[in-house]
């Protein structure tokens, strides 16, 4: 990790899995389940992180609660069923206090390795705004923003969410070595290739 810096986790968990047609964050994945390892990954690399949940936001509280340390925050999105990733993005970014720039990861990347965090955090610079990680000419997750932008994107009210903010950026692309940057989990078909992709990714050959 870059020296003498702080860095933070936002990792949006408020979503309705309607097109999973199961509960996302609970589905097994590897020897735990889709948010404990995206969770417990972003934990193993920075200073904090805060998960933001909506549905069946008492559940994940006490799983997540019970499994990772102080440096979890735990927030929710009420509105979860009306608003969109960005809103939860807002609500974590609000609530992940002081750091000198900030991961956003959501929460159904569990593919996204250790390595990835590595990398993004030693390229970062003080002039940077936002370095964004890509495999072959592909972007991912996770994204790291300088802390200097967090209240430029609580405030943002644009179209496309993060990537119309990101329009407004001075961005910088890192290569990584790493498919789970780019496989979320919005449909069957996807969970099954994650778990089909790369032995790594569940522990599974």
């Amino acid at each position: 990790m870059a020296e003498n810096m702080l860095f933070g986790a936002v990792i949006p968990a408020a979503g309705l899995s309607s097109r999973m047609g199961r509960f996302k964050p609970l589905l097994p994945f590897g020897d735990s389940t889709v948010i404990e390892t995206s969770v417990g990954t972003a934990l193993s690399c920075v200073d904090k992180a805060a998960v933001i949940l909506g549905k069946r936001s008492e559940e994940l509280s006490k799983l997540l609660s019970s499994r990772f340390s102080d440096k979890l925050i735990i927030a929710e999105n009420r509105d979860y069923e009306t608003t969109d990733m960005l809103a939860s993005v807002k609500i974590g970014l609000c609530s992940i206090g002081a750091c000198d720039a900030c991961f956003i990861l959501p929460a159904d990347m569990p593919g996204v390795a250790s390595e990835v965090y590595t990398a993004l955090a030693n390229a970062f610079d003080k002039d940077d705004e936002v370095l964004i990680p890509v495999i072959g000419d592909r972007k991912g997750h996770p994204v790291l923003i300088s802390s200097a932008l967090i209240p430029h994107v609580v405030a943002y009210s644009g179209d496309m969410g993060l990537k119309g903010f990101f329009k407004e950026c001075k961005v910088r692309y890192i290569p990584v070595d790493d498919k789970g940057i780019i496989i979320d989990l919005d449909t069957p078909e996807d969970y099954k290739n994650i778990r089909n992709v790369d032995a790594r990714l569940t522990g599974k050959a």
